[in-house]
């Protein structure tokens, strides 16, 4: 036992194990699922990516791209297989723990990043959607390049860690586009943390530059009558902002899939907007939320009250029971842990203000749309680096005492 500890002290071997564990407990879970697993939405994602491989073009701007030339670029190797994404998927979930095991080194200090990574490595959430098509593995690997950068620069502000981390941060924003409040808010922090203007200012502009192909590709696209950076937001606003999204957010718990009717989720022109050129069922969507909104603040009030305790739930409203206990062995435990972590850190707040911001600004966009819990496990990273910090301290705080 004492020569497996003195093992563990290296760094490296420390990596090794836990990136190794980490990828095998995703590729094991891939083995047990094989082909089946996949979400509807999932299957949407990949007819898109095939679309794209296959040479017949992206074709709408529904779907933001970056998930989708990076499935197009599986496909173009090992065409629409279903297994090589879920492999790169494992793939990814390993080397998402390597990035939070680097960002809280950066940040915090050793043990608290061996924690994070510990807990990552065997988060069920992680392992679940690498067995699925979903977008969630490739967000949460980008976001945590993005942050793992962001730390770097703010220690090291060389042109390079600039460039890099504008380019991947806006790749995250053409992924999932309500990541960009955040970013805003991470130049902001990087101007804080170093002292310097230009450190975060010129980080925005490499993310504006990222970003700009796509919008001249989606103001080409529609004859130069449109202006869109990644993806609209007001189709899903509109469907988030309406009677049928109340009753959506008033379903109560459940242990099994639901058997209402689900037409009552949506609105009943919804076919119409969707049959609609995208310019106009921009400008139609938008007029409708905004008018919804501005007749109904009660309403939208207890909507965003609920939305709120479905994206921090410490388990899924609808699940088994079984993935209920394991959710509560798990997310039930970090999330009260990260509230502690960042109480407890607070001499470390210039470091803290980082993930306090992350969490912050993506649950206060998500307010705004219709609420999934898998929505939040992008972030649910740096979620478990809050709660390492807490075990941290209280690590730290038995050794004070024995000593």
């Amino acid at each position: 036992m004492k020569k497996l500890s003195v093992w563990f002290d290296s760094e490296k071997n420390f990596l090794l194990a836990w990136l190794g564990l980490a990828l095998l407990l995703r590729l094991a879970y891939i083995m047990k699922i094989g082909f089946s697993g996949l979400s509807m939405d999932a299957l949407d994602w990949m007819d898109t990516a095939w679309s794209v491989a296959s040479g017949r073009g992206f074709g709408g701007s529904w779907r933001p791209p970056g998930y989708v030339f990076y499935l197009a670029g599986i496909f173009s190797i090992f065409g629409k297989s279903v297994i090589a994404v879920k492999l790169f998927n494992a793939v990814l979930g390993a080397a998402t723990v390597l990035l939070a095991y680097l960002t809280a080194k950066t940040l915090f200090n050793l043990r608290t990043a061996r924690i994070t990574a510990v807990l990552i490595s065997f988060y069920p959430y992680f392992i679940a959607y690498a067995g699925d098509a979903l977008s969630e593995t490739f967000i949460t690997f980008m976001l945590a390049a993005a942050i793992c950068l962001l730390a770097r620069t703010s220690v090291k502000p060389s042109w390079g860690n600039i460039a890099a981390t504008g380019i991947v941060i806006g790749l995250a924003g053409l992924t999932k586009s309500t990541t960009l409040p955040f970013f805003i808010l991470a130049c902001a922090w990087l101007w804080w943390r170093t002292g310097k203007f230009r450190v975060g200012f010129m980080v925005g502009v490499f993310t504006l530059l990222t970003i700009t192909p796509w919008t001249l590709r989606n103001y080409f696209h529609y004859d130069k009558s449109y202006i869109m950076p990644v993806s609209t937001p007001w189709f899903t606003l509109y469907g988030s902002s309406c009677d049928e999204a109340v009753w959506v957010e008033s379903l109560e718990e459940r242990d099994t899939p639901l058997k209402e009717n689900l037409s009552q989720a949506i609105p009943k022109d919804w076919a119409y907007i969707s049959a609609l050129p995208l310019p106009e069922r921009d400008k139609y969507c938008k007029e409708k939320a905004l008018a919804w909104l501005k007749a109904n603040p009660k309403k939208f009030r207890n909507l965003v009250y609920k939305r709120f305790l479905h994206f921090w739930r410490l388990y899924p409203a609808m699940a088994w029971p079984w993935q209920k206990h394991v959710a509560m062995a798990t997310s039930g435990i970090y999330i009260p842990l990260c509230v502690i972590g960042m109480m407890v850190s607070w001499r470390k707040f210039r470091d803290t203000s980082l993930l306090m911001a992350l969490l912050s600004s993506y649950t206060a966009v998500h307010l705004f749309f219709v609420v999934t819990l898998r929505y939040r496990v992008p972030i649910d990273t740096f979620v478990i680096m809050a709660a390492a910090l807490a075990l941290d301290a209280g690590m730290a705080r038995i050794n004070h005492e024995q000593t």
